[in-house]
């Protein structure tokens, strides 16, 4: 009950120290800022993992209740959970950057995505519901990042029954520790102006004919302007995917940028204590973006389940007076998938397969 009660204040004094800049989302109508609302940030985040090969993406018959409760049982006891698992261990792999082996090295998402790509979100959010006329943004961003980290948890967690620090470490330390960390201006100015951070994620739909999920995935982009050229910025674009590359800027904010890295394609389970590591696949990425606002994306990889992805976001093209987002997926295994999407609501897609 004190760990909880001091997670809240910790919480509410983040709430207290929040800034009135606006620097992650301004109401532009078109890209990846046009669609980025909570119900895309759930379909995004939460479900993140079934990009992964051997998770299901029929999302609706999902496990719910026995992922929620397991995940409920660890997060309720953390301390018995890092003690059945060995306190050195938690710390050495999931807490402090120690290891770089892919084995052991599970705190590597756990400072992008959720410390960093976490308190990012939480400005965003905050300041969507802000722009949207929410009285108290700041709770309603904490109750979103809480809603949607939460089923993140479950989801990754699925059926498994047990012990698992893993929820632990995101929830307790990284996902608030990013909101308190991005609760600073400074920090803040820093990832919005310096790095250019921006939320790049995908625009996901559900698809006929099975009712599964389809081209969802958080992602974020940084652009570090190089100290020799006006235009040219080093690229990094990171999720499930980690591409490194360069983005060209032009005088009207159009960037065309590209990047080469790998993709995370499956989980394993390394060790009897629930321990996960990835297997990783080469990845080609290029982007087209506005303002810092993606307008499109193409994605080439060595993942066969989805071995080309496109996307291209509300304002790139207009038809009968409308200005609807598409996607497409090549998969070699499932033929292609296809969809549409909208700013507010979920995309609709139908596979071939």
């Amino acid at each position: 009950m004190r760990f909880t009660a001091l997670i809240a204040l910790l919480l509410l004094r983040a709430t207290i120290l929040t800034g009135q800049d606006r620097y992650y989302y301004t109401g532009k109508s078109y890209g990846s800022e046009a669609v980025y609302n909570p119900l895309y940030l759930v379909l995004n985040g939460s479900y993140d993992i079934i990009q992964l090969e051997g998770h299901s993406r029929e999302f609706l018959t999902f496990p719910y209740g026995a992922g929620f409760r397991n995940v409920a049982r660890n997060i309720g006891s953390p301390f018995a959970a890092i003690s059945h698992y060995g306190v050195g261990h938690f710390l050495r792999h999931e807490v402090f950057p120690l290891s770089f082996d892919v084995g052991e090295a599970q705190w590597w998402p756990n400072y992008q995505l959720h410390l960093i790509g976490g308190g990012m979100t939480y400005v965003a959010m905050r300041e969507w519901y802000e722009t949207h006329g929410f009285a108290g943004a700041a709770i309603w961003s904490i109750g979103t990042m809480a809603a949607y980290h939460i089923l993140n948890e479950v989801v990754e967690n699925g059926e498994y029954q047990g012990w698992n620090v893993d929820p632990i470490a995101d929830l307790y330390i990284f996902d608030v520790g990013g909101i308190i960390l991005f609760s600073s201006d400074a920090v803040n100015r820093f990832f919005s102006r310096t790095l250019n951070m921006a939320d790049w994620s995908l625009q996901p739909g559900i698809t006929f004919p099975h009712g599964t999920l389809q081209n969802n995935g958080q992602y974020f982009s940084v652009k570090w302007k190089l100290p020799f050229s006006e235009s040219l910025h080093l690229f990094y674009y990171f999720g499930l995917r980690g591409l490194l590359g360069v983005s060209q800027k032009s005088d009207n904010g159009a960037a065309i940028s590209a990047g080469i890295g790998m993709r995370a394609v499956r989980l394993k389970t390394i060790d009897n204590l629930n321990t996960k590591t990835v297997d990783l696949r080469w990845n080609i990425g290029f982007f087209y973006d506005r303002n810092n606002s993606l307008l499109a994306s193409l994605f080439l990889s060595d993942y066969s389940d989805e071995a080309i992805t496109l996307n291209i976001y509300p304002g790139l093209f207009r038809v009968a007076g409308l200005s609807p987002g598409f996607w497409g997926i090549y998969s070699r295994s499932r033929g292609a998938i296809i969809g549409i999407s909208t700013i507010w609501t979920p995309g609709i897609g139908y596979s071939f397969e």
